[in-house]
């Protein structure tokens, strides 16, 4: 009976959270889980974020990152144009609601998914058959899953934690597998964030000392990237010194790229053959792999095809960054890079993970230009690798905590930690010290601005990061129509705006009453 019956809640959750093709499985091969395998099975069949940029990759359209570029393609017709802009528009311009007819927002019952699947699990997998270490092995992902899951919808639906009240409304929180038909109340960011960190330290106590497998796994090392992470942004700082340091103790590595100098030969944008891109599978500082390769057909809005196909002089709008500053106070991505592009010295990472603009000289292409674009992933990897935990990440982490953290000797520890990182990052370099930084919080702005370097176009760092980081104001230009150059307009994100907080999909706020929105103001340009 329990068996039939967690068989049962599996087909549900494919009816109530969208999942058609574990609906299909589930209901085709009828397996009911009975051993451990089983569960692990579905977890990593099912869960395991495998789709999650596809489903979150927009989010970076609202960040100070991504910026309108006006293109060649708008004038001559060519294929995807209204595309670009109909998809996107209303994402990027902060609007009240940004879904339309050519966009809807997928990321929240996707991550939904993730959390019911981690949920089955971990009710039905202590009493399955099975080894111990393997039933730990199990436990320990589907927490993390679970823990993963509430940080992504926390950081996407609620306001950020250090901008909130323990008793302000948060997510829904579901952590059983029972089905239900009635709609979820939001929890409070207390319960929430509670939740998250005990599923966290769950994850950590079942998955240490196990051998899980290769870096498409959920490992402890894993675990501890997500805790870092996780009391970053609750400003635990001594937590984020305890895990982060505890990872490098076991996976110190970083990739030294100081002789690297340009991502791809390419004037479309695609690697080279002959150059290895930074994202690749022998890369020291992978912990965990978790997007896969994606699809060839073009179905789902990848990063690559976000910043590619939207973002060419010949087939879009949007671009990764720009070389100059538009607004007074407002640094580009590309600014932040102390680099100088003809002699091919300084922060490497400009040259190795950004496709450098390039004129077009054809006569069907003549003025146009390609623009920078990011390119962190080899795509001539046979396991190409879209997104990942790595160490470079815990890196800045650590050296935040330290310099936020107070106490005596800290910001040496920070500028240390620092000076790791970049000396794999930048030639020449030349070693920071603590004169370099006149007061502390100099040291935590440079640490938030080599965060903003480091972590670009991964995962939706830069957007929970504006989030956490003061919620500054933030303006993007856009042009309606017209001819090249001309027709601009611009939308302020003001600071603390509501709108750094995304309300829920349309379709769920309609079929789920007692789901309270977030209230996000009309915005009309400047």
């Amino acid at each position: 009976m329990k068996a039939i019956y967690i068989l049962l809640s599996a087909v549900l959750t494919g009816i109530l959270f969208g999942c058609d093709d574990f609906l299909e499985r589930s209901a085709q091969n009828m397996i009911v889980p009975e051993k451990v395998e089983h569960y692990r099975e579905l977890l990593q069949g099912d869960a395991y974020f495998k789709g999650l940029y596809d489903k979150t990759a927009w989010v970076q359209f609202m960040t100070d990152d991504a910026e309108f570029q006006e293109c060649y393609s708008r004038f001559n017709n060519y294929d995807n144009t209204g595309d670009n802009l109909e998809h996107y528009s209303d994402v990027y311009t902060w609007q009240s609601e940004i879904e339309n007819d050519n966009f809807t927002d997928g990321a929240y019952l996707y991550l939904y998914k993730q959390i019911k699947i981690a949920n089955l699990c971990l009710d039905g997998v202590k009493e399955a058959e099975g080894d111990e270490d393997e039933r730990e092995i199990l436990m320990g992902q589907a927490y993390f899953t679970r823990a993963m899951g509430y940080f992504y919808l926390a950081n996407l639906y609620a306001q950020a934690y250090n901008e909130a009240n323990p008793n302000d409304l948060c997510v829904p929180l579901v952590v059983d597998g029972e089905i239900n038909i009635f709609s979820y109340d939001r929890a409070t960011i207390s319960r929430v964030w509670g939740q998250m960190t005990s599923d966290i330290e769950n994850a950590m106590i079942n998955l240490k000392n196990k051998v899980t497998g290769d870096f498409f796994t959920i490992s402890y090392e894993a675990a501890l990237v997500l805790a870092t992470r996780i009391y970053l942004f609750m400003e635990d700082w001594d937590n984020v010194i305890k895990y982060g340091e505890e990872l490098l103790k076991n996976k110190p590595d970083l990739m030294d790229i100081t002789s690297e100098t340009k991502a791809t030969n390419s004037i479309t944008g695609y690697s080279d053959s002959g150059i290895s891109n930074f994202i690749r599978t022998n890369n020291p500082e992978i912990v965990w792999s978790f997007n896969e390769i994606p699809s060839s057909s073009g179905s789902g809005k990848t990063f690559y095809s976000l910043f590619y196909s939207y973002g060419t002089a010949y087939n879009g709008y949007w671009i990764a960054t720009s070389s100059q500053s538009i607004y007074a106070g407002q640094k580009t991505l590309i600014e932040m890079y102390d680099t100088d592009e003809t002699a091919k010295t300084g922060d490497r990472r400009l040259l190795y993970w950004f496709i450098l603009p390039t004129k077009r000289t054809t006569s069907t292409y003549a003025n146009s230009y390609n623009t920078y674009r990011s390119l962190k992933y080899d795509t001539y990897d046979k396991n190409v690798l879209m997104q990942c935990f790595r160490t470079g990440e815990v890196y800045i982490s650590l050296a935040e905590a330290y310099a936020r953290r107070g106490d005596a000797g800290d910001n040496v520890k920070a500028i240390e930690y620092l000076n790791s990182l970049r000396s794999k990052r930048i030639n020449p370099y030349t070693a920071l010290g603590v004169s370099d930084f006149t007061t502390n919080d100099a040291l935590v702005q440079f640490c938030w601005d080599e965060r903003r370097r480091e972590l670009c176009f991964e995962e939706c760092h830069r957007w929970w990061d504006m989030r956490r980081q003061g919620q500054k104001q933030v303006i993007h230009r856009y042009n309606y129509g017209g001819t090249s150059g001309n027709s601009f307009v611009t939308f302020t994100l003001k600071e603390k705006d509501p709108a750094f907080v995304l309300d829920f999909p349309l379709a769920e706020r309609n079929q789920s009453p007692n789901l309270m929105p977030n209230s996000r103001p009309a915005r009309n340009e400047d």
